[in-house]
C-alpha cells in the first residue's frame, strides 16, 4: 500500500469509527444535518455547519501563523458569494514552500491525522492534502498550488469576508474565480454540483461581477461556451 492510499484509508477511518467520547459531538452534528435537512424541504437557507467553521478556524490560524497565503475556495466560497447553504467540508488554495508544507502538518497534529510526508508530497506534486478534524469530524482539502498562472492570479485576488457566524473573516476567493474554478472542475466530470454551485453565484452576484475578466479568462481555461450557458440559465 502506498503512502497516499495509506493515508486515504486512515483518514476515512478516522472519520467513521469514534470511540464513545465521541457520541455527544455526533449527535450534535447529527442534529445539524437534521436542521439542514429541514430547512430544505420548508424552503429556507440553511445555516453553514458551526462545526465546520470550527475546524476551519483551527486551519487557518494554522497557516496564518506561518505566514502562508491561502484562500478559501469550494462550496463555502460559493455559499458565501452565492445562495446560502450548508456545507459537510471545506477547500482551500495554499501557496507554500515544501518546509512550510510540514509546518503546517506539525501544526494541525495531534487534533488532525496530518502525517508530515503526506503535505510534503501534496507540496512537490501540485495535489491536495485531506485532513479530517478528530474533534468535529468535518474535513479539509488543502490545495498546493504549484506555478499555474491561473491559481497564482486566484491568489492574488483573493478578498476577505465572513463565513456563517465566526468572529473572524477569511480570505476567500472571489465570485468570478469561484464560477471559473468550478467550470474548470467540471469540465471533464460534467459534475451537477458543481454547475448549480456556480450558477448560484451568478445569480446572486448578476451584473455585479467583473464579466470582461470571466470571459477573458474562460477562454484561457477552456470553457468560454460553459459560461456563455451559464450566464444564459443564470438569465444575465
Amino acid at each position: 500500500m502506498t503512502p497516499q492510499h495509506r493515508d486515504r484509508w486512515m483518514q476515512v477511518f478516522l472519520a467513521q469509527a469514534r470511540g464513545p467520547v465521541r457520541n455527544g459531538e455526533l449527535m450534535l452534528q447529527s442534529m445539524a444535518r437534521a436542521l439542514h435537512d429541514q430547512a430544505v424541504k420548508e424552503g429556507r437557507p440553511p445555516p453553514m455547519n458551526d462545526y465546520v467553521i470550527e475546524t476551519l478556524i483551527v486551519v487557518v490560524d494554522a497557516l496564518d501563523a506561518l505566514n502562508i497565503v491561502y484562500a478559501v475556495t469550494g462550496s463555502v466560497a460559493s455559499a458565501v458569494h452565492g445562495e446560502p447553504f450548508s456545507s459537510m467540508d471545506a477547500d482551500l488554495v495554499v501557496l507554500a514552500s515544501a518546509a512550510q508544507a510540514a509546518k503546517i502538518a506539525e501544526l494541525l497534529q495531534p487534533r488532525f491525522y496530518a502525517p508530515v510526508d503526506m503535505f510534503v508530497d501534496a507540496q512537490q506534486r501540485h495535489s491536495f492534502a485531506n485532513v479530517v478534524d478528530q474533534h468535529t469530524s468535518a474535513k479539509v482539502d488543502l490545495s498546493f498550488v504549484g506555478d499555474d498562472p491561473y491559481l497564482n492570479e486566484v491568489l492574488q485576488r483573493r478578498v476577505l469576508g465572513n463565513i456563517g457566524k465566526a468572529a473572524r473573516q477569511f480570505w476567500l476567493v472571489t465570485p468570478e474565480d469561484v464560477i471559473l474554478m468550478k467550470l474548470l472542475w467540471r469540465k471533464d466530470t460534467r459534475s451537477a454540483k458543481q454547475w448549480e454551485n456556480a450558477l448560484s453565484v451568478a445569480r446572486v452576484q448578476g451584473a455585479r461581477m467583473d464579466w470582461k475578466y470571466l470571459f477573458d479568462r474562460a477562454r484561457r481555461l477552456g470553457v468560454e461556451n460553459d459560461l456563455i450557458a451559464l450566464r444564459d440559465e443564470a438569465g444575465i
